[in-house]
């Protein structure tokens, strides 16, 4: 019956850290996407002043 206590802290410690083990890695992935985001408009910039450069000539 003594054991029953340290197995709940157990539980909760593990819960809390699963909690924000998440989160970090959920706020990794939005950066990531909002990175990658950037990059195809500035890639999608970039082709459009091509094409712009290319019929000037």
């Amino acid at each position: 019956m003594e054991a029953i206590g340290p197995i709940i802290v157990i539980a909760i410690v593990v819960a809390i850290a699963l909690f924000v083990s998440i989160f970090i890695i959920e706020e990794g992935v939005r950066r990531g996407m909002r990175k990658a985001r950037q990059d195809e408009r500035a890639e999608l910039a970039e082709r459009e002043q091509w094409e712009v450069d290319e019929s000037a000539d």
